[in-house]
């Protein structure tokens, strides 16, 4: 494995928002904070509810709460919030009769009303539950590749953008690599595009078995694979990608048409880089050169460091 100079390039560091605006945002965005407004807003049509008549119908906004609840937090929860609407509106209605002593609208029909308010507030969750689940399908879908299901690119590039923020407020190394298959294209000529699918997904199947929950794996086209290792300095990410290589290796083996091998670049980051094009290039420059050098090899390099000088001026390495 190699190691060049590590690079020079500053890197702009971000500002962490401050703590008490951090958690207003985190408790703004979270069920628990859904829930209680919408139960809030089922309890005030309620109270005005119970100041009209039993026959003026203020069901749209007690809807409006549900259907929030419902996309905000989950079906069940949107499914509670219509039985609690229903109990509140027949509650409503029975109060005004009572305060008014009203003898034109019979308890059967206030619950009647009650139970027609259910019925529609649980068909608009079940609706918006279905519409939810399709959209978060579709989402699913547009991150995942489709042969080897891992991520995609734009999945990739996405966890690479959040990992750069995360690097900007905390200051940690991390790393990300580019895996290539050797001779990739002998295997599709010689078996077919059958095997070189196999050949894909084994290798996708292998990296992500290979890593820590918290990477991220993703084939960015072709043959080429990515790998983002959030607080990974160089010497974690030398054993690391040693062994994976090894395992690769390992696996393709087994097989015995696979006559391939794999080549690794690896840009470590002391610092983050101004963006997430920067980093990328940086690993697929390196996976470029670690093909030039030697197939099968690891090219491995530092940025955002700073590099050692001594008395002298010169560079001690």
């Amino acid at each position: 494995m190699e190691a060049s100079e590590p690079g020079r390039t500053p890197a702009v560091m971000a500002l962490a928002p401050p703590p008490e605006a951090a958690r207003r945002g985190a408790f703004a965005s979270t069920p628990l904070a859904w829930l209680l407004g919408a139960f809030a807003t089922i309890l005030s049509v309620g109270a005005v509810d119970s100041l009209t008549r039993s026959d003026v119908s203020l069901i749209l906004f007690y809807l409006v709460p549900i259907g929030f609840g419902t996309w905000a937090v989950s079906v069940r929860w949107g499914a509670a919030l219509a039985v609690a609407s229903a109990a509140v509106s027949t509650g409503a209605d029975v109060l005004w009769r009572l305060q008014h002593a009203a003898q034109d609208l019979a308890i059967a029909t206030q619950v009647w009303n009650g139970f027609m308010l259910l019925g529609t507030a649980v068909a608009l969750v079940l609706v918006l539950g279905a519409l939810k689940g399709r959209l978060e399908g579709q989402e699913l879908l547009a991150r995942t590749d489709a042969l080897t299901q891992i991520a995609n690119r734009r999945a990739f590039i996405e966890a690479a953008q959040l990992e750069l923020e995360r690097a900007r407020r905390h200051g940690r190394p991390f790393t990300v690599a580019y895996v290539d298959c050797d001779d990739f294209k002998l295997v599709n000529d010689r078996l077919g595009h059958a095997e070189g699918d196999a050949l894909l997904v084994t290798v996708a199947q292998t990296l992500r078995g290979g890593t820590r929950a918290v990477d991220a794996v993703a084939r960015l086209g072709g043959d080429e694979f990515g790998l983002l290792l959030p607080e990974t300095d160089a010497a974690m990410a030398d054993a690391l990608l040693g062994r994976l290589l090894a395992t690769l290796q390992s696996a393709v083996s087994r097989h015995g048409g696979w006559q391939v091998g794999f080549s690794v670049g690896a840009a470590v980051f002391l610092s983050p880089p101004d963006d997430v094009d920067e980093l990328m290039a940086r690993a697929d420059e390196l996976m470029y050169a670690a093909k030039r050098h030697a197939k099968g090899s690891i090219r491995l390099d530092v940025f955002g460091g700073i590099t050692p000088v001594a008395a002298d001026g010169t560079d001690p390495r």
